[in-house]
């Protein structure tokens, strides 16, 4: 069989788009380098080894859109791997576990928060504008690419690719907002102390095992919508691959075995959120755990995921923020508001956000920056601003850098 390059950037972007057969492609090439990490950090426990390696590539598909954009794609999945290797860990040991919810008729545990997790995501989506729901459903059910959406709903390729990238934002929104545990210092410091020894150590890597492949089906259904008032049609689609998927389900308990009890109870307690705020007649400076510096505004917020690491800057910004970089430059920031989002790269940079209509603006201070929303890539030049609005525009002006130097002066 001939080896796959998981580093491919048509392989990732393909990923990112959304087509599960490069994703499987992409897990048979990993999962056998993410077992053996695992393996190690885990001391050969096989029931273990499984849970955190399904449960591993769940967490890259939901984050499938960042794929593209990771520069050194070996240490990400380190990363996700080693963090879901102490969160596993956590809560094995821990005295009493989440209750499982209660359903009417009998099923495993495993399938019982299976049906839980799908249903909080299906609820998600059906609350979306019906065109962006629309999209989604098109794009993940019928695999129609943003090109082909686009000219069936007389849009721009832009503004369908833009609806995509905010369904994904709010699925993983609302998946960390019912979350109730938090990651210490302790939990970083660990990965970074399991890192080393992997990197000094390297673990040997065994041939990709077939009894892994129910995982893949597992990992891409977790966000596949449930259209219940949807066409007939698209039920239909629906309906034989969910059939498929309580197959693959069971196989994979019949696999791990009670591990994968241990998953779905830990994705809903996992990763919640801290914020850094200014009270509404004040400003402030903090520092994220990355060191980046942020002063706010009055009245302004910057919520990031306990788990928040260099390697995964996910910041979600109300009001206005300014952000100074002290360390990997070239790794990107997500910014998220109001339903907008964009990668923002650079030293020094400013966001303002707007609710009524949806607007985010990112103004580069000292040096360039750089910027990706949805296909749309630019440069921004220092003293300039872009401003994204609602419908997937972006326009480019002169900012008032002196405004912003002001009101962080105050908290100098």
């Amino acid at each position: 069989m001939q080896e796959i390059d998981y580093h491919d950037t048509e392989l990732l972007q393909s990923i990112a788009d959304g087509n599960e057969t490069s994703f499987a492609r992409f897990f048979r090439a990993v999962a056998p380098i993410v077992q053996a990490d695992i393996a190690i950090i885990l001391k050969g426990d096989s029931h273990c080894i499984q849970a955190v390696l399904q449960e591993t590539f769940i967490i890259i598909w939901l984050h499938r859109d960042k794929l593209p954009h990771i520069k050194d794609m070996d240490a990400y999945v380190r990363s996700v791997s080693l963090h879901e290797c102490y969160s596993y860990l956590q809560d094995t040991a821990a005295d009493e576990l989440l209750p499982v919810p209660q359903y009417e008729e009998e099923l495993p545990p495993e399938v019982q928060h299976y049906k839980a997790y799908q249903a909080l995501i299906h609820d998600t989506i059906m609350s979306l504008p019906e065109q962006r729901r629309l999209i989604y459903e098109m794009h993940r059910l019928k695999a129609m690419p943003p090109a082909q959406i686009a000219a069936v709903m007389n849009l721009s390729a832009d503004t369908v690719t833009g609806a995509i990238n905010a369904v994904h934002q709010s699925v993983r929104q609302c998946l960390k907002d019912v979350a109730h545990s938090s990651v210490s210092s302790r939990h970083n410091n660990w990965v970074v102390e399991k890192t080393r020894l992997l990197e000094g150590n390297p673990p040997v890597i065994k041939p990709f095992d077939e009894h892994w492949t129910p995982m893949i089906s597992k990992a891409t259904a977790i966000d596949r919508p449930i259209p219940a008032d949807s066409t007939p049609a698209i039920r239909k689609i629906y309906s034989e691959r969910l059939n498929y998927l309580y197959a693959a389900a069971a196989l994979v308990f019949l696999i791990v075995g009670p591990g994968i009890y241990l998953i779905f109870m830990r994705s809903e307690k996992s990763a919640s959120f801290r914020t850094l705020s200014a009270a509404s007649d004040h400003k402030s400076k903090d520092t994220l755990p990355d060191g980046t510096q942020v002063w706010l505004n009055a009245g302004s917020a910057v919520k990031y995921p306990a788990s928040y690491t260099v390697t995964d800057r996910d910041v979600e910004v109300s009001g206005e923020a300014s952000f100074r970089v002290n360390a990997d430059h070239d790794r990107p920031f997500h910014i998220r508001a109001h339903q907008l989002s964009a990668d923002v790269t650079g030293t020094s940079f400013n966001i303002q956000t707007y609710p009524t209509p949806a607007r985010l603006v990112i103004t580069a201070i000292e040096a360039a920056v750089r910027l990706q929303a949805g296909s749309k890539r630019l440069s921004i030049p220092a003293g300039q601003q872009a401003e994204l609005s609602h419908e997937g525009k972006v326009s480019i002006s002169k900012a008032d850098t002196a405004a912003i130097g002001a009101w962080k002066q105050e908290v100098e």
